[in-house]
């Protein structure tokens, strides 16, 4: 049987990131699996995408199929499009879209429908724009109980930041997402020099802003190349003032957003990822980091925590005080020391995935009630 997803935005579409990153990944790895994909026609930005047909079935591989919406597409037109597919499972990405949550939900005439939070019920997200989010919520919640809706976790914290919000006799599965792997490749480090990537969306979740001050004192040579679209402008604008007044040993580029087949070329010229998120899912950018040999330095409010014990990078509070010491750490290593870290960060990815195992966890999750 085939397994709907409900998604705002697809691939050639990337700005939204992870959830994009994880059902092209879903979709290309579950080969055994049949398909069928709902989404706009658009970005996040929503600028139409190039080289796609809209307003009907078209063949994204051999066991999948992508319908693209475009703003033409009247909702009665999209209800009809969700009441005439026969599959037995319903797969939902994200909470807060009229037209691909909601929707789906109430039309959709599947007996097994899933709805994957993405992290968008972890707190530090709620706690952005939170009244809305409450009274949605409140309004949403009736609803998954009658249509006796289950919920996608990818690890168990978020298992537990979703049972705080629905309740305990959710029934909620765990899968973990299935990531992107990069090829290893460690740059040449010299004492004193650091290169440092973040990809991701410009917003205050990121922490850019700590990231920031903490170079403001810091003695070394870095280069700090930041590849993502400016989310949030008056936060970026706050970003600005103070890359304006870093020293000159600091040099900071924003490149934009960037294709996810372009981003090669910073991966390989940085020697560690920094981005110490105040909440992560899963995220994609930091686990390709780590297969990619990039050690990291990140919060403890995402899935990759114990790095320094396993040489793969550290976990620090996103303070600028503790930014500051593990960029200073990572900068004063030599070649011998940070090979021996690079080696580390692809060692500690490569252990942290089966895909095997996680193939099995939506099988179980999709086939549920079937027949």
């Amino acid at each position: 049987m085939t397994t709907l997803i409900s998604i705002p935005w697809f691939t050639p579409a990337y700005l939204a990131g992870g959830p994009i990153q994880s059902v092209y990944t879903l979709v290309n790895n579950c080969e055994e699996l049949d398909f069928k994909i709902i989404t706009s026609n658009s970005d996040i930005n929503n600028v139409s995408l190039n080289n796609i047909s809209v307003n009907e079935w078209t063949d994204f591989n051999k066991h999948t199929k992508v319908f693209y919406g475009n703003k033409q597409l009247s909702l009665f037109k999209h209800i009809w499009l969700l009441k005439s597919e026969k599959s037995n499972t319903v797969f939902i990405i994200g909470i807060y879209s009229f037209r691909f949550t909601i929707l789906p939900i109430l039309f959709s005439r599947s007996a097994n429908i899933i709805l994957s939070a993405r992290g968008m019920l972890h707190p530090p997200a709620l706690r952005q724009k939170g009244f809305k989010k409450k009274l949605y919520l409140a309004f949403l919640k009736p609803i998954l109980k009658w249509k006796k809706v289950s919920f996608h976790a990818t690890d168990e914290t978020e298992k537990l930041h979703i049972q705080s919000v629905v309740g305990n006799q959710a029934k909620i599965w765990v899968a973990q997402n299935i990531p992107n792997i990069r090829k290893s490749n460690a740059l040449f480090k010299s004492e004193g020099v650091i290169n440092l990537l973040t990809v991701a969306l410009i917003g205050p979740m990121k922490n850019y802003l700590q990231i920031l001050k903490s170079l403001q004192n810091c003695k070394h040579n870095v280069q700090y190349d930041i590849c993502g679209p400016i989310y949030f402008p008056d936060y970026w604008n706050e970003c600005l003032k103070i890359i304006e007044q870093l020293p000159a040993n600091i040099k900071v580029v924003h490149h934009g957003p960037i294709p996810p087949n372009q981003l090669d070329s910073f991966y390989t010229n940085a020697h560690v990822f920094i981005c110490p998120s105040q909440s992560e899912n899963f995220g994609h950018a930091l686990f390709e980091a780590l297969s990619a040999g990039k050690p990291l330095i990140t919060s403890n409010n995402t899935p990759w925590n114990d790095l320094q014990k396993n040489n793969a990078g550290l976990n620090a509070e996103p303070i600028p005080e503790q930014i500051k010491g593990a960029i200073d750490f990572f900068a004063e290593m030599n070649e011998t020391e940070y090979t021996k870290w690079s080696n580390a960060a692809t060692k500690y990815a490569t252990n942290a995935i089966d895909i095997t195992e996680i193939k099995k966890s939506y099988h179980q999750m999709f086939h549920f009630n079937e027949g």
